[in-house]
């Protein structure tokens, strides 16, 4: 089982990235800044000549969300790896210095296409912040292996083959990417480019409270 502290920082970060998914989703009509699998199925579509969203083709915007998102993590990783928690408080703390600056440049009404599409290097990066602990993968931006994990840890409950409750921690992140995807939403909706601000505050407060956590 996840640590009860370390679990509600790492669902904070997965409703985070779920509400920059939202967000970006929405902005660019259909893809997404942490969400690869959607991405690659669109370059796939694309690559094939066929038409995706708006009747169009696409190969270059998946593909650069794609190779955005694997320079984030790459870098992070390096970071996390090489200097541990001070590693993991530095890609956090760029995570925030991001969402905080694309907000800045959407305010400047720059092309929002590759302004959105720099979320995908925060959110690679974001993804090699919280090292795994315990049995539910905190922090992260995709949760289909999570929700995998839910339904397989309730099946080996039944039989007695895993803890009885283990399978909500891994039901929680994927909850938490849903309420994540809800409030951005609604803040791209409601408030536009300014929205970003509510995500970078929170894993602005994670980052001090994860900090002194020892």
């Amino acid at each position: 089982m996840t640590p009860k502290s370390k679990l509600f920082l790492g669902l904070a970060l997965t409703c985070a990235a779920g509400f920059v998914d939202a967000f970006v989703f929405l902005q660019l009509g259909g893809f997404f800044a942490s969400f690869m699998s959607g991405n690659t199925t669109q370059l796939g579509i694309g690559l094939a000549g066929l038409q995706g969203p708006y009747s169009r083709v696409f190969i270059f915007l998946p593909a650069l969300l794609v190779a955005l998102f694997f320079t984030g993590a790459f870098l992070g990783t390096l970071l996390v790896r090489s200097m541990g928690k001070r590693g993991g408080i530095i890609v956090m703390s760029g995570v925030v210095t991001f969402l905080l600056l694309v907000s800045f440049l959407h305010s400047l009404e720059l092309d929002v296409t590759i302004v959105s599409a720099a979320l995908a290097f925060s959110m690679g990066a974001q993804n090699a912040a919280v090292q795994p602990m315990g049995a539910a993968r905190l922090g992260v931006t995709y949760v289909t292996g999570t929700l995998f994990n839910a339904a397989a840890d309730l099946a080996c409950s039944l039989r007695g083959e895993a803890p009885k409750w283990r399978w909500l921690q891994h039901f929680s992140v994927w909850l938490s990417m849903m309420i994540g995807g809800i409030f951005g939403g609604l803040g791209q909706y409601y408030i536009g480019e300014l929205a970003l601000i509510l995500p970078a505050a929170t894993i602005a407060l994670i980052t001090l409270i994860y900090a002194f956590q020892r």
